[in-house]
């Protein structure tokens, strides 16, 4: 999948909206460039253009066949305005694109939601591929400004999930892989045959539960073993599995770094944003271990934590 960023305005000949001693061009590039990063980290080809000809950039997406394009900014009115939100070209994938995306800041970050909404800019009417135009926040308020500074990751990682969100859905696994060897890959580090389910070759994996373990694999330097991903519900009462088990829903992986063992394994994955994470250290006689992770809540409920 080839996804266009395009960070707003230009550092040299356009500085955009400007606020609290920020200028716009100068905050969506840092985020732009985060993005570009989480987004390859999940196995997408992606390119950023920041110009300020419209017309340039509209060409250069279509040129290269961007599948999406997602272009960032920040907003201003009189400083005391606030808030998110995310424009739309009118069409039904440019809207759900928006609308994952919205959702993810909404729920990753203290900001109003100002919601989802059509618009008939340039970026948006002149690109071939489903668009969108993202407000993060209104750099003349005070405390959006704030936020653009102090959370400039955390728009970058929702506006990234939201991508990824809206694949999840549009290309999800097949609903059948034909042999274990299927070479099919998910994310930069991982196969499809990973994460079917082992009785019958079904199979379905979230997005995000992909990004995370490409997260934790960046840290680890080491292959991540998934062990078991999806289940389908006869395998799932087979091996004891509870009848709402996040493996049936494929959003959950049981895992194994063996390069680095269980506790160095543990102290990543909690420093990872998994919802669910359960931990089956090694026995005393030094038996195998594994790490269950999940992303039940999507990012917006309470951790959950258990040891066997």
């Amino acid at each position: 999948m080839r996804i266009f960023i395009n960070p707003g305005h230009d550092v040299q000949l356009d500085p955009g909206a400007c606020g609290n001693g920020l200028r716009e061009a100068d905050i969506v590039l840092k985020i732009g460039k985060r993005v570009e990063g989480y987004l390859r980290a999940v196995g997408y080809d992606v390119k950023l253009f920041q110009y300020d000809g419209l017309g340039e950039i509209c060409f250069d997406a279509n040129a290269w066949k961007a599948d999406l394009f997602v272009s960032i900014h920040c907003n201003a009115a009189t400083g005391t305005a606030k808030g998110t939100e995310t424009f739309s070209s009118g069409g039904m994938k440019s809207t759900r694109l928006a609308e994952k995306i919205q959702a993810q800041i909404i729920n990753s970050l203290p900001v109003i939601n100002r919601g989802v909404k059509t618009a008939n800019f340039y970026v948006l009417k002149h690109t071939d591929a489903p668009a969108v135009l993202v407000e993060t926040a209104f750099i003349d308020n005070p405390d959006d400004a704030k936020l653009l500074i102090d959370r400039e990751d955390d728009f970058a990682r929702a506006i990234a999930r939201g991508v990824t969100d809206y694949f999840a859905n549009e290309k999800p696994l097949p609903d059948v892989v034909d042999t274990p060897t299927q070479s099919g890959t998910v994310g930069s580090h991982f196969n499809a045959s990973e994460f079917v389910c082992h009785c019958c070759g079904q199979g379905s994996v979230d997005s995000r539960l992909i990004e995370l373990l490409e997260e934790l694999r960046a840290k680890a330097g080491k292959p991540v073993h998934v062990n078991c991903g999806y289940r389908c519900s006869k395998h799932n009462k087979e091996v004891g599995g509870v009848p709402n088990s996040q493996h049936v829903l494929g959003t959950a992986a049981d895992i194994t770094i063996p390069e680095i063992g269980f506790k160095r394994a543990r102290e990543l994955v909690e420093s990872i944003d998994f919802d669910g994470t359960g931990f089956y250290p090694p026995l005393e006689n030094g038996g195998a271990w594994f790490i269950h992770v999940d992303v039940r809540d999507g990012g917006i409920g309470s951790h959950v934590e258990w040891w066997n």
